[in-house]
């Protein structure tokens, strides 16, 4: 009885080791290169209007007007 616990744990822990084992390894695709600018990383239909990829000036422009819209002491006056 005991030495049928004791195969079957075996088992068991040999079965998890090699499911480990097994496991494809998970990378993620960066989508833009690191050595960009921010203000040079997208240029889709899904960014905001107004802002052209690679102009600074409408860059900060439009993080200035996000800020703005999320501070609630200025909404709030």
């Amino acid at each position: 009885m005991i030495k049928r616990i004791s195969l079957t744990a075996a088992l068991i822990a040999t079965t998890f080791t090699l499911g480990a084992c097994s496991e494809v390894p998970q990378t993620v695709v960066a989508a833009k290169k690191g050595d960009e600018k921010a203000y040079v990383a997208a240029d889709n239909k899904y960014v905001e209007k107004g802002w052209t990829s690679g102009d600074q000036v409408s860059w900060e422009k439009q993080l200035k007007t996000r800020s703005l819209g999320q501070d609630d002491y200025v909404k709030a006056k």
